[in-house]
């Protein structure tokens, strides 16, 4: 489907906090503002825009009302934290335009969001941006194992291709890896431990061990959690870097990509589906291959292929185009994994804004705030 030129729309999302009394919870409003002036300068009609806000299991709409130019509305009794927040606007029964982005609810604090509403010739389609806080992260680790670090390191060719995209942000990313590393060893690793805590990061990305979420996810989502905690005392937001099912082991593929989206929702946290885009780039029908030849770790050209998918991710920014290639990969190579990641990407977050029911997940959540405890909380 043909999309017509992008329209920005400024939302402006003052998010604050005030206690209700002597109750020790403390709860949030989020007034929204949306100018609708540039929309109107091209002669588009809007008749109602709708904004969704959704954190883990809760989910509020409203229909703002429109006055003039602008759509106004707040939503009340929030608790804190990082809200997904979904914009259709309409003419009439017809869907002209689509965003998202994210704002954190914060006592005492005013946080802008930007929102890029795409227009919809004909129907629906979905075009999302995680908008803040994850396109603002500017110090970036991953944290991982030889996923990680194989082919020069995902970590260093992301910093190439977000070097190309923007220079001019002078982002940083690094990585504390170590080979055959679960998420378990970097919890009790005093070297990753203080990677966390002194690195002054915006972004801490974790990549478990490749088979753990299949095999054992009752202990991938306990240390995730751990980390989680460590990441947020540190001040930094948590993400995944999701790996994909071993090449002569296809059906690792649904349990592994559940269990990170699992673990995502729980934490309200970013998943970065390199996964998906292995599956999506059906490695049969492919002239080169994503694997080594082990069968499991990537070859250049799934690393490169990751890194195309975290720099969709985590920015938005489109990799169709990218200047940055290794020299193993050719023109042609490298303009297919960067669609294959930028499709993945955009539809794996159409899937989440329309709320596709999951499958069934190896634990259910209830049986998880018994695993997800702090270390320091861990009865002798």
């Amino acid at each position: 489907m043909k999309r017509l030129p992008l329209l920005l729309l400024i939302v402006l999302l003052l998010l604050f906090a005030c206690e209700r009394g002597t109750k020790p919870e403390v709860y949030g409003e989020m007034p929204v503002r949306i100018n609708l002036e540039p929309a109107l300068a091209q002669g588009v009609n809007v008749t109602l825009v709708r904004v969704a806000i959704t954190k883990g299991s809760f989910s509020q709409q409203m229909d703002l009302p429109i006055v003039g130019s602008m759509a106004e509305g707040t939503f009340s009794e929030l608790e804190m934290g990082t809200y997904a927040i979904d914009v259709s606007v309409y003419n009439g029964s017809l869907l002209i335009a689509t965003g998202s982005g994210t704002g954190i609810v914060k006592p005492g604090e005013t946080t802008t969001v930007h929102i890029t509403l795409h227009f919809v010739p004909g129907g629906l389609e979905v075009t999302v941006s995680w908008g803040l806080p994850y396109e603002e992260s500017r110090r970036v680790l991953l944290v991982g194992n030889s996923h990680t670090y194989c082919n020069g390191g995902v970590d260093a060719h992301l910093q190439y291709l977000v070097n190309a995209a923007h220079p001019e942000w002078r982002v940083v990313v690094e990585a504390q890896t170590a080979g055959g590393f679960t998420l378990e060893n970097h919890c009790n690793d005093p070297n990753t431990l203080t990677a966390i805590a002194t690195g002054d990061w915006d972004l801490v990305i974790l990549q478990e061990q490749s088979s753990r979420p299949q095999t054992d996810p009752a202990l991938f989502y306990q240390y995730a959690a751990q980390l989680n905690t460590a990441i947020n005392q540190a001040g930094a937001l948590t993400g995944f870097y999701m790996t994909w099912a071993w090449r002569n082991n296809p059906e690792m593929y649904v349990p592994i990509r559940d269990a990170y989206y699992y673990i995502g929702a729980y934490l309200d946290a970013l998943v970065l589906p390199a996964g998906v885009a292995f599956h999506n780039a059906n490695q049969d029908t492919l002239s080169f291959s994503l694997y080594a030849p082990d069968n499991y770790h990537p070859s250049i050209y799934g690393t490169y292929l990751v890194a195309c998918t975290m720099l969709a991710g985590i920015w938005n920014i489109n990799p169709i185009g990218n200047s940055y290639r290794p020299p193993e990969i050719s023109p042609a190579q490298a303009l297919l994994l960067q669609t294959i990641a930028w499709e993945t990407v955009q539809s794996e977050r159409h899937k989440v804004a329309q709320r596709h029911p999951a499958p069934p997940l190896p634990q259910p959540i209830e049986a998880l705030p018994s695993l997800i405890i702090p270390k320091d909380e861990v009865a002798a």
